[in-house]
């Protein structure tokens, strides 16, 4: 199994924007030194739920720092961008990286997001087809143009290339089942969020395979990283008291900006799988305040990784048991969890954990 660490640089009061910077890129650094795999980044905007709007700027930070592991997004939103502008911008990440990056990549969920930018959600999915194809083009370093319902494109070169061959790995962010279909039939792997209790994804997983072999493709090759709140505590006990207020404040934050309905709160038909969100958690949704104990609950036993190093042994061994999980994406500062005790279950997982799926 991989091990990874990850990156939302979450704003929350305690501590100066300078602060998450600098905490967020030494936890990154050290991953290296410690031995994990790879770190993965995550973009959003306009809120205290994330304050790392240009990851690609981060992970050539952290491509300067480090020599080994590998560097990937979680995800870059292709509706913010211009598809040019992404060839040349990973094409220059991988070189820089020598050849570390892993590109992850989705149409983005975030409501306010979405009217910040002046970009239209309700053909979020179409535009984020358009341009991946568009990339995957200019990554071949030939003349080409393009003419689709969102981009005219004059014929061009564009330059650098990516080192890697024939491009960049690529990953999909995956959460409902129209998306992993069409990761399937088009024989990308996936990444799956943090939010999918264990049940949810054995059946997306499930769908995932399915709709590949119907495409002619064996998509269970692929390797795709899950997503989980990890904190590794002296004890169970004292694990989950020092985790619980950092996912309340990540779950209390999210719900005032998750939403693809934005402020107005109508979810768009292209993001109908999110209100299923409104199911989740005993029938709390993801209001943390509606029953705070119920919600904890709830998220440690189907959600986080949470507990003392043989607590957290077991439930990788289920998850791999259950979803198959071959690469674990370890989110360990989330919220306003300190800076300390991030770093503390950081090398608790990697080094009384993680010898075990050696």
């Amino acid at each position: 199994m991989k091990f990874n660490v990850f990156s939302l640089m979450q704003w929350p009061p305690d501590r100066s924007q300078e602060q998450v910077y600098a905490n967020e890129l030494e936890q990154l650094r050290l991953a290296e030194a410690q031995g994990y795999d790879g770190a993965w980044l995550a973009e959003h905007h306009f809120s205290r739920y994330g304050i790392g709007p240009s990851i690609h700027l981060t992970a050539a930070a952290l491509a300067a720092r480090t020599e080994r592991i590998r560097i990937g997004t979680a995800v870059t939103i292709l509706p913010f961008f211009h598809p040019l502008r992404l060839a040349e911008e990973i094409a220059m990440l991988d070189i820089m990286s020598g050849g570390r990056f892993d590109w992850g990549i989705g149409r983005g969920y975030q409501g306010h997001e979405f009217a910040g930018f002046g970009a239209d959600i309700e053909k979020s999915h179409l535009v984020f087809r358009e341009q991946l194809e568009i990339v995957l083009r200019a990554w071949t370093g030939e003349p080409f143009s393009y003419r689709g319902e969102f981009f005219q494109i004059p014929e061009l070169q564009c330059l650098p290339t990516p080192v890697q061959t024939p491009h960049p790995p690529i990953w999909i962010a995956a959460l409902s089942p129209s998306t992993l279909q069409w990761a399937a039939e088009n024989d990308y792997p996936v990444l799956t969020d943090q939010f999918s209790p264990t049940h949810r994804i054995e059946a997306n997983r499930s769908l995932y395979r399915e709709a590949g072999r119907a495409a002619g493709h064996d998509v269970a090759r692929h390797e795709c990283p899950v997503l989980r709140q990890v904190y590794v505590g002296e004890t169970t006990a004292k694990a989950r008291e020092q985790a619980a207020p950092g996912l309340l404040w990540y779950y209390r934050a999210l719900s005032r900006v998750g939403s693809p309905g934005g402020p107005e709160g109508r979810i768009p038909e292209n993001y109908s799988f999110y209100r299923i969100f409104g199911e989740s958690s005993q029938g709390h949704g993801f209001d943390p305040d509606a029953d705070p104990d119920a919600f904890l609950d709830f998220l440690f036993e189907n959600c986080t990784i949470v507990g003392d190093e043989a607590f957290c042994r077991d439930k990788l061994s289920e998850l791999q048991e259950r979803i198959g999980l071959e690469s674990l994406i370890a989110w360990q500062n989330f919220g306003d969890l300190p800076h300390e005790a991030t770093l503390a279950s950081q090398r608790r997982l990697i080094e009384k954990v993680a010898p075990a799926f050696a």
